[in-house]
């Protein structure tokens, strides 16, 4: 059995790869609370709400047809076992088929602590508006500006576990392989308003007090490479997420 390698990451101050798209009030929000929806530049509906991972706040149990995964599933559906029920038209679910227009269904049981799931976005601006991008009106100062870079890199290490898919059709493509401990080196971002012990994700230790721009965290500069030597024992290779060269270092055992 291979050893699992030991990782740290290092958040560095040009850390664009830390940086995500904005998130954007999706349409089921906007037709919820009678919003605008949004459009394709021609100004035709748009065919489908963007999906960002997210966390449940409590178990659900949805109903998945069955054979919906590829197009040609049912060319195949005499290798497969029987689903978990069937759905009328009125979206009763029942054990066994009740007419030709029941749909077949997986029942499947989502819980917090299954990791983020793709969900539309549904949160508004302060006044009720959707959100449109990072800050709440264009050229808005930084108090009514969302940061969006990640912390640190254990959000971005734990979307490509649980939502990137292998050559074999698995995930955990990195905590598969790999122990990555996440370390804060003059980070794109930060807690302004501070951070307690227990909801730290990176691999230092007590609260985070309130940081500030351009004093503690960094979105595009300086650079942090005097303090790299302390983040490098105990581990196989430090990747450091900034758009510059990645700093490794590996056992020589």
């Amino acid at each position: 059995m291979t050893r699992k390698a030991r990782i740290a990451h290092l958040a560095g101050p040009n850390a664009t790869i830390q940086n995500t798209p904005p998130l954007v009030t999706s349409n089921k929000a906007r037709a919820k609370h009678q919003l605008p929806a949004l459009t394709n530049p021609d100004g035709s509906p748009a065919r489908f709400d963007v999906l960002r991972a997210q966390r449940l706040a409590a178990p659900a149990t949805v109903y998945v047809e069955q054979f919906s995964a590829r197009p040609l599933e049912a060319d195949a559906a005499e290798l497969y076992g029987p689903p978990d029920g069937y759905i009328d038209n009125a979206g009763c679910v029942h054990k066994q088929r009740q007419s030709a227009d029941d749909k077949p269904v997986y029942e499947v049981e989502l819980r917090p602590e299954d990791g983020l799931y793709p969900l539309p976005y549904m949160a508004l601006q302060a006044d009720g508006s959707a959100w449109e991008e990072e800050c709440a009106f264009p050229d808005a100062p930084e108090p009514k500006a969302r940061q969006g870079f990640f912390p640190d890199g254990s959000r971005s290490f734990e979307e490509i576990d649980r939502l990137q898919i292998g050559e074999h059709g698995t995930g955990n493509l990195i905590s598969g392989k790999a122990e990555i401990d996440f370390y804060r080196i003059l980070p794109p971002s930060g807690y302004t308003k501070g951070l307690s012990a227990d909801r730290r994700t990176d691999a230092g230790s007590g609260d985070i007090p309130a940081e500030r721009r351009g004093v503690d965290f960094f979105p595009y500069k300086p650079r942090g490479d005097d303090l790299l030597a302390q983040s490098l024992d105990r581990h196989d290779r430090a990747d450091l997420r900034q758009c510059r060269p990645t700093a490794a270092r590996h056992d020589q055992q």
